[in-house]
This record gives structure tokens, sequence and C-alpha cells, in this order.
């Protein structure tokens, strides 16, 4: 239970009862009104309104020498984990429907209730993208269209991957071996530094994939991680199996040159071979999971 401000009185249960109470009135409420009805002084319901106004929970908006307090629009009173179903069907609406910055607080708020990034990202940002893609591929958006929601997208992951605490022993290198869409990658990302892993997001590396690619990503390697402390994994994206090769080559070249608590990963396909490396899933979740595992028992 999370209590602060109010004495004795649970946050969570607070926001609750207060969406409970302002999704009854279509008119909104006054602060008078809403104390009476919370049970509470008006001074310490004025310090959660204000938290969650913050947070984009409710809004004031001042009507003469009165403040009416209404609930956002899509803001339900959600539970988790039982509610993140309904998290990923109102996020879609908010994004089709062009309401990005409603949609980015949404996924704020859902942190604030209990919600992890990494599930967030999963199961609601995750899913989005891939109804997008089907919406163009099937010709009901436009190219453009497609770019502008993709940006939505991107500024969430930005936003629930937005975290200032880093475990230096969690390090973390991604590249694309395609130059494709990294949502993919941004996806992986944002989820790892929310947990606090140092992330460097190089996206498409496939225009350096020369006779010098071992020299490259050794001296990458000494400017974003000393060889210590912790773990340093490199996840690489693609398709490509012959890329995926190289990579493995490459890392198992520097291998005999740094520390050995360097991991290899690749995400994508590659028809359940490992080829040097030591996890290969087109699984995010499995891949984020093995993540955290290896740097349990580093």
């Amino acid at each position: 239970m999370m209590y602060c401000m109010g004495r004795g009185y649970d946050t969570d249960e607070v926001r609750r009862r207060l969406i409970r109470i302002l999704s009854e009135s279509e008119a909104g409420m006054s602060g008078v009104e809403l104390a009476s009805k919370m049970g509470m002084s008006r001074i310490t319901l004025s310090r959660y309104l204000t938290s969650f106004e913050q947070h984009g929970v409710v809004y004031g908006k001042r009507m003469g020498n009165v403040t009416v307090w209404n609930m956002k629009r899509g803001f339900d009173d959600y539970l988790f984990p039982q509610d993140y179903f309904k998290v990923e069907s109102a996020y879609l609406d908010m994004i089709t429907a062009g309401r990005a910055e409603d949609a980015i607080r949404l996924l704020e708020n859902c942190v604030y209730s209990g919600a992890t990034p990494t599930r967030l990202i999963l199961e609601t940002i995750m899913p989005a993208f891939e109804s997008i893609n089907h919406m163009y591929e099937t010709q009901k958006i436009g190219g453009l269209e497609l770019m502008l929601l993709q940006d939505t997208l991107k500024r969430s992951l930005h936003t629930l991957g937005d975290s200032s605490d880093v475990d230096k022993t969690k390090n973390c290198i991604l590249m694309n071996t395609e130059p494709t869409d990294d949502i993919l990658s941004q996806s992986v990302a944002a989820s790892l530094r929310s947990d606090a892993w140092n992330v460097n997001n190089m996206g498409d590396v496939s225009g350096v994939m020369d006779v010098f690619f071992d020299l490259e990503l050794q001296k990458l390697l000494g400017r974003v991680w000393r060889g210590t402390p912790g773990v340093m994994i490199l996840i690489v994206f693609g398709g490509n199996l012959g890329a995926f090769r190289f990579i493995s080559s490459a890392v198992s070249t520097i291998h005999k040159k740094m520390p050995k608590n360097i991991r290899l990963a690749f995400c994508g396909d590659t028809g359940k071979k490992l080829l040097g490396s030591e996890m290969a899933t087109t699984d995010v979740s499995k891949l984020i999971q093995w993540c955290n595992t290896i740097h349990q028992n580093i």
C-alpha cells in the first residue's frame, strides 16, 4: 500500500474513489463537493487533486471563483495486473483518433497506478504497432498517417523508458542488421531502460559491417563499457542469417581480447539455430527475461 500526502489515506484508494465519483458527474464537481463526497478536508483533498492533475488523471477548470474538477477522457479506474487488456484497447483508440498526448498520459497514469513499463510495452504498444501496420497494409490509412501514428508509439516508448536510475552492472548494446523500422529494438531498449539497464541503441549497422567491424565494435565497447563491473549484452535484430553469423564471428574475436562477460543474443528468425549466440528468439518477452536472468546469475 502507498500512503502519502494525507495521514492514513491510501493514495491508490483515493484515486479510485475520486475517479468513480467524477465518472458519475457529467458537469464535474467543485473541490467542496468532492471533499464532501470523499469524506476528507478540502486542504487534504487539494493536495491529492494537484498530484493527480500532474499525472493526467483529472483536470481543473476555473469557473468564476470556483475550480470545477473533471476526469480526463479515457482514464478509467484500472486495476493491475487484470486490466492490461483494457489499456491496450483504450490506447489504440486514442492514437488512431489523433489523441497522442492523451495516449501518452494514459500510459503514465497506468504506471502511476501500478502497471509495469515492460508489460505496457509488450501488451499495449507492440500490439498497437501491429494494428496500425495492418491498417496501412489494408489501405485504411496512408503512408504519412502511418508515420504519424508510429511517431506516437516512439514517443510512448521514450516516456516509459525514461528512467534516471541506471545500474552500472547492467549494460546492453542494441543493433539492427537491416535498414528497417527499428520499433522492435526501441521497444526492447525502453523496456530494459525502465529496469535500470544502461542501453545504447545503435540502430542500423548494416552500412559498417565490413572487415573492420570487429575493431569498430571493440572500440565501441571500450567507449561505453570498461569491462567491469557486471555484464554487457549485445542484442542483434534482423532476419539475415549471414549477418548474424558475421556479428557472431566478430564477437568471438573480441572475446579473445576483452573480459568474458560479454554475451550475445539474436532477436529474429534464425531457424531455431543459435548461430554462435547464447540466445536466439523472436519473442521479445523471452529476450527481456533472458537478459535479466543473465544479470542475476553473474
